[in-house]
């Protein structure tokens, strides 16, 4: 839309001064643009909750727990009556739901219209995955503790990082056919937490070999009893789930 302001040979309404016509279609033009604008508005209120939603995980996070996190961050957000879904209600008047999404990515999903089913616990590893306060039994197979400590340059990461030592060492002895299990102590290194493995011996089920990333193999009974013990890494993330950035 373009607003001719050549003042010349302008038809002007009887009663009106030509600078007030001017001026009606200058404001005529701003409403149009207003009005253009507010889907855009709209759009980008309901892009910045996305945003928000997506840029933190909490896999145990609850109804309530997730409508008072969203109010904290100025939105107009509570539970719905049937306690199924966070009702949001937009500045532009539209309203759209969430639910917590346990361990898939982001806080919640996101709905235009009210979910049909109701939101509840989402189970996202077996009741049994994590055994608390276990205690294995050590192998004394000599050629099964060479053959182990031979599959690995020690340390496999430097001290302190025993997270990623740990994860190598389950990859390379589950690569040889081994079963592996984590051992985890969250009051380990001044309370940092340490994690390292156990790998069982093939010849004698039931017996176990611990291997520290940094140290290498451990008869250290201590090795052999941890508060936490679990066949899969991801597991650790469910013993103590906490906020953190996506």
């Amino acid at each position: 839309m373009i607003l001719n302001i050549n003042t010349e040979n302008k038809k002007v309404p009887p009663g009106y001064a030509l600078f007030e016509v001017e001026l009606r279609g200058i404001i005529f033009l701003i409403l149009m643009l207003l009005i253009l604008c507010l889907p855009a508005c709209h759009a980008s209120e309901e892009n910045d909750l996305w945003l928000l939603i997506s840029s933190y995980e909490d896999i145990g996070i609850t109804i309530k727990d997730l409508a008072f996190f969203l109010a904290t961050h100025g939105y107009n957000a509570e539970p719905s009556s049937d306690q199924s879904c966070v009702i949001v209600k937009l500045k532009a008047g539209k309203e759209v739901y969430l639910t917590p999404n346990g361990a898939s990515t982001r806080l919640a999903d996101f709905w235009m219209t009210p979910p049909t089913g109701k939101a509840g616990p989402v189970q996202v590893i077996p009741g049994d995955a994590i055994r608390i306060g276990a205690t294995y039994a050590i192998t004394d197979n000599s050629e099964f503790i060479k053959t182990i400590s031979r599959y690995v340059m020690f340390p496999v990461t430097p001290l302190g990082m025993c997270y990623d030592g740990s994860k190598k060492l389950d990859s390379t002895y589950k690569g040889f056919g081994y079963n592996v299990i984590f051992l985890y102590d969250p009051s380990g290194f001044v309370s940092q937490g340490h994690i390292w493995v156990a790998v069982e011996d093939k010849d004698h089920p039931g017996a176990w070999l611990a291997v520290d990333s940094y140290y290498g193999v451990v008869k250290d009974p201590k090795y052999y009893s941890a508060p936490y013990s679990f066949s899969e890494f991801q597991y650790l993330d469910a013993i103590n789930p906490k906020w953190r950035l996506a």
